[in-house]
């Protein structure tokens, strides 16, 4: 009796044991194939996230950073516009002068001349018009304060005129007192040459 016992005990245990392993076996199986693939794709959706939360911030920073530099942008196109001045087409020699004689003749001066110098070529990245630079110089003798509201005139023209050099010396027959010296003024401006020249 006792040997039909254990048979049958024996029996029961591993049959238990199958079931255990085979209850084991199934939920590795379930984890492995559906719990794991699961988690790994959890898990790179968080990274995804994290991934567009930092990109999304990175965005943010160069949306401001690009309506800062559209406000410069704006801020010096302003100043450009109030500062640009009209580039003539031909080099007008006759009307420049007209305009640095009344500039210079200001009551200040006690003689004065303009002499126009041969044109010269610009250098230009755009090749398609041939930009040129008319050259003068204005010797003058006057006040200082004279020359200087001269030049601060020639600079406000309604052309685009460079000062380029400025001599200033006291003339040798100067008592000293009078506050009076000779200047010599290179300046040029720039024109668009004409079609056919």
């Amino acid at each position: 009796m006792n040997t039909t016992m254990d048979i049958i005990e024996r029996s029961v245990r591993r049959r238990v044991q199958f079931a255990v392993i085979g209850i084991l076996g199934a939920v590795l199986a379930v984890g492995f194939l559906v719990l794991h693939p699961e988690y790994s794709r959890s898990s790179a959706a968080a990274t995804e996230i994290t991934r567009l939360q930092r990109e999304s911030g990175s965005i943010g920073a160069t949306e401001s950073r690009l309506a800062a530099l559209e406000a410069e942008l704006e801020r010096r196109i302003r100043i450009e516009n109030e500062h640009m001045r009209d580039i003539p087409v031909g080099a007008d020699e006759a009307g420049l002068a007209d305009a640095l004689a009344l500039s210079v003749d200001d009551g200040g001066a006690s003689s004065w001349s303009v002499r126009m110098l041969d044109p010269e070529p610009v250098d230009s990245s755009n090749e398609s018009i041939d930009w040129m630079s008319l050259p003068a110089v204005i010797d003058m003798q006057g006040r200082f304060g004279a020359v200087i509201e001269a030049l601060r005139r020639v600079e406000a023209s309604d052309r685009l005129v460079r000062v380029r050099m400025l001599r200033v010396s006291r003339p040798r027959n100067s008592d000293g007192g009078l506050g009076i010296i000779d200047a010599s003024v290179e300046l040029d401006t720039v024109f668009v040459m004409e079609e056919g020249q």
